[in-house]
């Protein structure tokens, strides 16, 4: 039975390279399409695998060809499991679909007869529309949309969202509206740059650092956002940046670009997430302009540790005994790591 079902996997892999150049495309354009990678494009042409059944409707669409030719591809067993799973994921999704939108619209009904029998008005009845449209951006819009999605949920949710915080404004009044719709598109920055750039930038070596360096922008704007309203300046809300991200690009590096064994970069990246519990303690405090509750060297008196198994450990010394014991393990897997780094550089010497 193993022989007939790889033949077949093979015919439908010959099948779907036909019509892939047909239709004028190449493996990395389809991949792209159907928002997977290029391996996976390859091993249904070279007949190792058949696609995933929720990308049925996607191939056919892009390759221009109706459902039926396509399960009529697959000449083996598989094939029939595969339509059958594609009818019953059909009818899920249908159902799904169905049961959010009679949810929304007997909560709507619910609401409006509620407002208007007890204020005789329409007041918090516009809250609960734009939360249900926020909802339906992410439980329905995926599933009505067929190009394009991720695009297609987020501007629905954008909408949605400055709409709830308009109808919130004009059920409380006061003069926060500005600030709200300042703080939303700040928040929103970032699920749409995040778009824009594993949409359209190349899949090089830089992006992550790329995207990195858009999240700490990001936060960098919302910083000076709430820095702002505080009567702060420009130069207040970088130092706040710079130094929670210090440590945050440090781990960044290590764990993307540096060449090491993954024991090693781990015992690493333990060693600098353990330092950011005096750094961000004692550091935060004087960016305050406050004095810090523990001095530097408080964190290396370790003569206390046995209050810790005594279960009598003050409040104000936990973090230093979890910067001891955070040590403490840290080097234990740097020193593993070192070890196992060592053999990998003899085995490749």
């Amino acid at each position: 039975m193993r022989q007939p079902e790889k033949m077949g996997k093979q015919n439908f892999g010959t099948y779907i390279t036909q019509k892939r150049k047909s239709a004028g495309l190449t493996q990395e354009e389809l991949a792209a399409k159907l928002y997977v990678t290029n391996t996976t494009v390859s091993k249904w042409e070279r007949g190792l695998s058949y696609p995933d059944i929720t990308l049925v409707t996607d191939i056919c669409r892009e390759l221009s060809i109706s459902e039926h030719e396509f399960f009529t591809a697959c000449d083996d067993l598989a094939a029939g499991r595969e339509k059958k799973d594609a009818t019953a994921y059909r009818k899920l999704r249908r159902g799904w679909q169905n049961f959010f939108l009679t949810c929304y619209v007997t909560a709507l009904i619910i609401c409006f007869i509620c407002n208007l029998a007890v204020f005789h008005t329409l007041s918090w009845f516009w809250i609960v529309l734009t939360s249900l449209l926020l909802a339906f951006s992410f439980t329905n819009v995926p599933l009505i949309v067929q190009k394009e999605k991720g695009v297609a949920c987020l501007s629905a949710a954008t909408v949605s969202l400055f709409l709830l915080l308009f109808s919130c404004w004009i059920d409380s009044k006061g003069l926060w509206l500005g600030f709200g719709i300042a703080v939303t598109a700040v928040c929103l920055a970032l699920p749409w740059g995040m778009y824009l750039f594993w949409r359209f930038c190349p899949r090089r070596r830089w992006l992550p650092a790329a995207m990195m360096g858009s999240i700490t922008v990001w936060t960098f704007l919302l910083v000076l956002l709430c820095v702002g309203v505080q009567g702060g300046n420009l130069l207040q809300a970088f130092r706040f940046t710079a130094f929670s991200y210090l440590p945050v690009w440090g781990i960044f590096a290590i764990a993307v670009y540096v060449p090491l064994h993954r024991c090693l970069k781990a015992g690493f990246i333990c060693l600098i997430a353990d330092f950011a519990i005096p750094f961000f303690n004692v550091g935060f405090d004087r960016l305050l302009g406050e004095q810090p509750r523990l001095a530097l060297q408080a964190y290396w008196d370790w003569s206390d540790l046995s209050r810790f198994f005594q279960f009598q450990a003050e409040n104000i010394r936990m973090n230093v005994y979890l910067f001891a014991f955070g040590l403490l393990a840290a080097l234990l897997v740097t020193a593993i790591g070192m070890i196992l780094q060592i053999r990998r550089w003899h085995r490749h010497s």
